[in-house]
């Protein structure tokens, strides 16, 4: 990522060297705020405290590396995007379940779409680049315990409380 940013002309400052570090080290897909969030940990008392990282320099940054292809904005019907790093160029992707009860998201490697993939080139004459699934349901924390605003079914399934 950081050669990509040095060839596209942009400067490589300390902000965003942390947030490429943090970016590099991390699976999951996080929001704007968890991304500030981790790029500013809380200071260890007997060290000098570093400079913040502002919310808006996160926001900008993370824009613009979605711009160029390094990062991919996620939405899971929760109101807000999340950022990953695009894996698409580095090998098999990924795809996420996520917990409609407590906004949990898991990756998972592996599907099973290429045969339909193929399908559908042949069949719409598209050049099918990518493509992105989403699984949503219950984590296993939640089924354990239910928020009051769900219940067990006779089958033991979670659903809203009418």
């Amino acid at each position: 990522m950081l050669n990509v940013l040095k060839e596209e002309g942009y400067r490589v400052t300390a902000p965003r060297r942390a947030l490429l570090r943090m970016l590099a080290e991390t699976r999951e897909p996080l929001s704007i705020q968890e991304l500030h969030a981790r790029v500013n940990p809380e200071p260890d008392p007997e060290e000098e405290p570093e400079e913040e990282i502002n919310l808006v320099t996160v926001y900008r940054f993370a824009n613009l590396l979605v711009d160029l292809g390094l990062v991919r904005r996620v939405e899971f019907g929760q109101g807000y995007y999340r950022y990953e790093r695009d894996e698409s160029q580095e090998g098999p992707h990924h795809h996420h379940i996520v917990c409609r009860q407590c906004g949990k998201v898991e990756d998972f490697h592996g599907c099973d779409l290429q045969d339909l993939t193929n399908r559908l080139e042949g069949d719409t004459g598209f050049k099918i680049e990518r493509h992105q699934l989403e699984l949503y349901g219950v984590c296993p924390q939640c089924l354990e315990s239910p928020t009051p605003d769900m219940r067990r079914t006779s089958g033991g399934r979670l659903a809203p409380v009418e």
